[in-house]
């Protein structure tokens, strides 16, 4: 009988870019390559760009890096 080895999983830093949803069309070609440029720099890291309007409460903002983290 052979051995069985749980899988490798590898964890990341995650790094969460809100922007003003009612700017994000404008801008978005840079914010992307800011996320990528973040990637490029810091090992292990990945980003996600998260829309958001301009009147959300900051609380809302909290929450969802909060369930982005432990998820």
């Amino acid at each position: 009988m052979g051995t069985i080895f749980a899988a490798d999983t590898k964890y990341y830093n995650l790094v969460s870019i809100f922007v003003q949803e009612d700017i994000y069309g404008d801008i978005d070609n840079e914010i992307e390559q800011y996320a990528k440029n973040i990637q490029n720099t810091l090992e292990n890291t990945k980003t996600i760009i998260i829309p958001t309007d301009s009147e959300e409460h900051p609380f809302n903002i909290a929450s969802v890096n909060e369930k982005l983290y432990f998820e």
